[in-house]
């Protein structure tokens, strides 16, 4: 098997601070490319204007530090890659982005909800899983105490 892409998502959870760990150790024993993606999930129509506005942009500065934070811990690794930030339905961008550059292994965490919470929250991680065009990666939260440098030096491609 060779990898040559490997996608991580983020969304600032521990869990995919765990996944991200993961990510960076495949892609030292594959030497393949490291790209990072979040997905930051349309506000429902029956947001006011004013408040949504407000709570988005609130939502996209957060994600767009987390994208930047792991950008930095792959660079103080010694490992470059690439942070994208999407919007819409988040395991349609997931699959959409991994076919766009053609990604061999997908990396993802899980919350690991179970029972009512999973059914009406769904799981990001199972359709990922259902419709992806590689082999996908779950991981769950470690009990390592260990956390990601802040930085602010890396660029972050946003769309």
């Amino acid at each position: 098997m060779l990898i040559k892409k490997v996608l991580v998502l983020t969304d600032g959870s521990q869990n995919s601070r765990s996944a991200l760990r993961y990510a960076v150790e495949i892609r030292r024993n594959f030497e393949a490319s490291l790209h990072l993606l979040s997905v930051i999930e349309d506000m429902p129509a029956y947001a006011t204007l004013e408040v949504g506005s407000e709570f988005m942009l609130k939502i996209q500065e957060t994600i767009r530090s987390e994208i930047v934070s792991c950008s930095g811990y792959c660079e103080t690794s010694g490992i470059a890659c690439d942070g994208e930030i999407r919007h819409g339905v988040p395991y349609e961008e997931i699959i959409n982005y991994a076919k766009e550059i053609d990604v061999d292994l997908i990396v993802m965490a899980t919350h690991g909800h179970t029972g009512l919470s999973h059914i009406l929250l769904g799981s990001v991680a199972e359709k990922v899983m259902r419709h992806a065009p590689c082999p996908v990666m779950i991981t769950r939260i470690d009990n390592k105490d260990w956390d990601i440098p802040k930085s602010d030096t890396c660029e972050v491609e946003r769309q």
